[in-house]
């Protein structure tokens, strides 16, 4: 996940001026530093950045992941799509005619890894502080309960590119995230998780 301290590693180890990357982090608050970020950084920088800020889950889990790929060779892509989609309630993905996947992802508002089902809020999963007793997910909750602040989507590129990188194990292809299209932080819980990715 893309926390303070990685995104100002990363920016230093960019060799981003050291002017600039004070100004980036500012106040240290992550929403404003995510919208400096889109404001003073070139795209492909703020995209390395934020993607390789990826959490990717234990080694037991990417072990599984490239497992499953293994096991799954000899299907072809759109074979992979359907069997990975029907694999859990929460994460459905899609092959695009335009050489694309679509990944949606559903997680209910109290946080949990199931479907959201009822109509109720979609939440997320991030634990990362955006500042002092504040996490990014309590942005899925109607601002009665945080501050008034909406995470730009862009800081979603994090979580795409875990997504990516399980993806690419699984399904055996590379990909390139194209689009953060819907995010529950920045639409306060209205709207899934949703990515588009460049088969390449």
């Amino acid at each position: 996940m893309a926390k303070l301290y990685g995104i100002k590693k990363r920016l230093e180890d960019k060799d981003i001026d050291e002017k600039l990357r004070k100004e980036i982090i500012g106040n240290g608050n992550l929403i404003d530093v995510i919208e400096r970020m889109e404001k003073l950084l070139e795209p492909e920088m703020m995209y390395e950045i934020l993607d390789s800020c990826a959490c990717l889950g234990s080694k037991e889990y990417l072990k599984m992941c490239e497992k499953a790929g293994k096991e799954a060779a000899d299907k072809t892509l759109e074979e992979k799509v359907n069997h990975f989609s029907n694999e859990l309630d929460y994460y459905k993905i899609a092959l695009n005619d335009d050489n694309t996947l679509s990944v949606k992802m559903s997680f209910n508002g109290n946080n949990t890894l199931t479907a959201n089902a009822n109509n109720e809020k979609f939440g997320c999963v991030c634990s990362a502080a955006v500042k002092n007793h504040v996490k990014v997910s309590d942005y899925a909750i109607s601002a009665n309960n945080s501050d008034e602040g909406v995470m730009p989507l862009s800081y979603c590129i994090c979580c795409a590119g875990s997504s990516r990188v399980h993806l690419q194990l699984k399904l055996g292809v590379s990909l390139k995230t194209k689009e953060i299209i819907s995010s529950p932080i920045n639409s306060r819980g209205e709207k899934p998780c949703e990515f588009a990715f460049e088969i390449l």
